[in-house]
């Protein structure tokens, strides 16, 4: 079932439950220690003004606060880049929740990013509610435009479980990607360890780390090196142009198919920080939605092409081994599509 949650208001709720160690205390002075760069009198007129209730009624500032009780905080949304909130539940239960993550929407909180989130959506009950008490653990990475299946635990058990089965390699992870020129070979490994990029001026950016002939990296600290590696195997080559190519990672590391492509002269379609330079990047971030990338003369992404095809784990809680897989993405489908009528005209 397709779930559609974004709120178009100015203002959201978030919502604290008075916990039994939090029992005693005024009113201000709860809020203060949930809200420490706010200044005492800011938050009492706050509550002066009902942009925080109790209970869903007004309240002073004195009041003393009891076990259980609802703490209602209003808080106006900034101005934040569009995202797409049509993720599509595969699987939910009393222990995990997995979804089929469209391009275009962070997972976590960062940056710009607060109610365009998957986190915060989730979390969003009522309309315009942020319920705190609301909790979701996600065990593994998929970076802002990727695409594809994501598993989420409900509850600390499971997430304990879920993210050592992850840590231990016990699960099964399958991308695809639609990468740049012609991959010749039909199957191939990378083995090439992954490190920050030493001269880009984007902090997040990563390289394969060059090596000395003495085994050891020459411009990082070897603590700073990760083991990484990827194999591949080509689907399909399209048009003489692109490859869509099947990535399976051995080691978990932060971009690491983005970079192993990358690093062999075939970057993902549509990477505006691994397939172009870092200018172009950097003006990327100044705005407030996802700009499109013109790949192809006048075929456009306005996200790589990478998916996360299928996952495989076991359930936390019955053992059941469990796989669930996602197609392409229509616009991902739709850039094949055109990049094949445009060599047939």
């Amino acid at each position: 079932m397709a779930r559609e949650h974004e709120t178009t208001a100015d203002t959201y709720v978030v919502t604290w439950t008075v916990e039994p160690g939090e029992s005693g205390q005024r009113l201000d002075h709860f809020l203060k220690e949930k809200y420490r760069k706010l200044s005492r009198s800011y938050l009492q007129d706050a509550i002066k003004t009902k942009r925080v209730t109790l209970n869903k009624e007004s309240s002073k500032a004195s009041r003393i606060l009891k076990v259980g009780e609802k703490v209602y905080v209003q808080s106006t949304r900034g101005k934040e880049p569009k995202v797409d909130f049509n993720y599509t539940v595969l699987f939910e239960d009393a222990d995990i929740l997995v979804v089929d993550k469209p391009g275009n929407l962070p997972v976590h909180p960062t940056g710009r990013y607060f109610f365009h989130t998957l986190l915060t959506q989730l979390r969003v009950e009522n309309g315009n509610e942020v319920n705190e008490k609301k909790e979701f653990w996600i065990v593994h990475r998929l970076d802002r435009e990727t695409s594809g299946v994501l598993v989420i635990a409900k509850n600390p058990a499971a997430a304990a479980d879920l993210t050592s089965q992850w840590e231990r390699r016990e699960t099964s992870k399958e991308y695809l990607a639609i990468v740049r020129g012609v991959v010749e070979k039909d199957q191939f490994e990378i083995n090439a360890p992954l490190g920050n990029h030493t001269t880009s001026q984007i902090k997040l950016k990563m390289n394969v780390v060059e090596m000395g002939q003495d085994g050891e990296p020459l411009y990082l600290p070897k603590s700073e090196v990760l083991p990484s590696r990827t194999g591949f195997e080509v689907v399909e080559r399209v048009a003489d142009q692109y490859t869509i190519v099947r990535c399976m990672p051995h080691t978990g590391r932060q971009h690491q198919i983005r970079v192993h492509l990358w690093h062999i002269d075939h970057p993902i379609a549509g990477d505006k920080l691994y397939g172009t330079d870092d200018e172009f990047f950097l003006s990327t971030t100044m705005g407030h939605d996802f700009p499109s990338m013109e790949v192809e003369d006048g075929i456009f992404l306005t996200r790589h092409a990478l998916h996360a095809h299928k996952v495989g784990f076991r359930h936390p809680v019955t053992r059941e081994l469990l796989e669930f897989a996602s197609p392409l993405p229509p616009e991902l489908s739709d850039f094949l599509r055109k990049v094949r009528e445009k060599v047939r005209k």
